[in-house]
């Protein structure tokens, strides 16, 4: 009785879980589609494009970005798989490839930033670099807290709590796959088109 009462319990907690982490990228999916609405909207009013003489961003390193995040989720998807097989011989290796991965994803978005301010994009130089900036740092700013969440996995990943911190590795494995989806629509959208 006890023991069915407490896997109740789990499947509650479980349950709302979830939920809250839905109605997180919800509200983040509102937040980014207001931003690339903007984005979109101020293109598609433009005489010329880029703007006010300003260079195209070259699509290098944004292509390096979209594939380090692109591999990151794969091997995070591949992690959760098998974490919920309770497959504690692959996990610490999957894991550490997809916080590199992360890690590295950081990395090129500062080389970008760095490149976009060689070009002469500041954030206060007008509105393209403005929306550019705002895009990129907003969307770097969730990468920092999907890299925390990753952090708190290695509890679960040492003790190997499986049943007890699924629902943890779940919501975190949304939110990563979640950050890959805005950063592919944000590649489209503001360096291929």
């Amino acid at each position: 009785m006890v023991a069915r009462t407490e896997i109740r319990n789990l499947e509650g907690r479980k349950m709302v879980s979830s939920i809250g982490m839905i109605v997180l990228l919800v509200s983040f999916s509102m937040l980014f589609a207001t931003l690339l609405l903007g984005y979109a909207i101020y293109r598609l009013t433009s005489d010329v494009w880029p703007p006010m003489g300003m260079q195209r961003v070259p699509l290098f390193l944004p292509t390096v970005s979209t594939f380090i995040i692109a591999v990151s989720s794969l091997s995070l998807w591949k992690f959760e798989k098998e974490f919920e097989l309770k497959k504690e011989q692959i996990l610490l290796p999957l894991y550490l490839v997809t916080l590199t991965l992360g890690a590295a994803f950081m990395g090129v978005q500062f080389k970008l930033w760095a490149s976009m301010k060689a070009m002469g994009l500041y954030v206060e130089a007008g509105i393209f670099p403005s929306l550019f900036y705002t895009l990129t740092w907003i969307h770097a700013a969730h990468i920092v807290a999907g890299l925390l969440g990753l952090l708190l996995m290695i509890p679960a990943i040492i003790k190997q709590d499986f049943d007890e911190k699924a629902t943890l590795v779940a919501n975190v494995s949304k939110f990563w796959h979640f950050l890959g989806i805005v950063w592919f629509l944000m590649y489209v959208v503001m360096f291929v088109l």
